[in-house]
């Protein structure tokens, strides 16, 4: 594993260097001359490795028990409230309808707001990606038992069976050339994982690539005992 990842971190340094190589040299060379738009390119690159490398840190960090939560006391409703606020005009403008559904019953966790939002954020992105328009795209909370669960689910075009067991592998991509055309780094997943287990959760998928196709994240986390009273206090 650690020789796998090694050679997956060469390959993933390996194409914005390039990239950056080659144009810094046509630039020394003067076969392009120094214009905003190549100035641009450079930038660009330089975004794709610093995003790597922070992943690459927070993965450490979590295979190290050392990754960093701030918890506090949520009532997760809000927060899926607030996200949703935010994807829903990006939905519509690609012609995708976002619902969601949330219970009457103020569902309390003990998390860190800032690492949970980036979970659930990186998987409607994804939805949003791979979720064609005139489809649906749905965030769902519920409670089971002692647990919340938390389900992002898309009627897009669904993970092949025979990726669904690597999709929270690292640097693992079901669609390699367009996910790295995008921009990402193939680490969301994992790190998504490694955040809601640190947080005493899970994470599952399903899909379904026949019509009708889909796909659903599903998160579970304790709920919080809002009758526990610390003995300091």
């Amino acid at each position: 594993l650690r020789s796998n990842l090694v050679a997956d971190v060469a390959h993933e340094l390996r194409t914005p260097l390039t990239v950056m190589s080659s144009n810094l040299r046509a630039l020394i060379d003067d076969v392009h001359p120094l214009t905003k738009t190549e100035v641009f390119t450079l930038y660009d690159q330089t975004q794709h490795l610093s995003r790597l490398v922070n992943d690459l840190h927070e993965l450490s960090l979590a295979d190290a028990h050392e990754l960093t939560l701030v918890k506090e006391s949520l009532v997760v409703n809000d927060l899926l409230i607030s996200i949703a606020e935010i994807f829903k005009p990006v939905a519509e403008t690609e012609d995708i309808r976002f619902t969601i559904s949330i219970p009457d019953e103020s569902l309390y966790i003990f998390a860190d707001r800032v690492r949970l939002n980036q979970v659930i954020q990186n998987l409607l992105v994804n939805a949003l990606r791979h979720t064609p328009s005139k489809r649906e795209i749905t965030l769902q909370l519920e409670r089971k038992d002692d647990q919340v669960c938390l389900q992002v689910m898309d009627t897009g075009e669904g993970i092949p069976e025979e990726h669904l067991t690597h999709i929270f592998d690292r640097f693992y991509r079901a669609d390699r050339s367009r996910d790295r055309a995008r921009g990402g780094t193939g680490l969301g997943l994992a790190i998504g994982k490694a955040i809601i287990e640190a947080h005493g959760g899970n994470i599952t998928v399903n899909s379904v690539t026949t019509q009708p196709s889909g796909t659903s994240f599903t998160i579970l986390l304790p709920l919080e005992n809002q009758n526990y009273i610390p003995e300091n206090l």
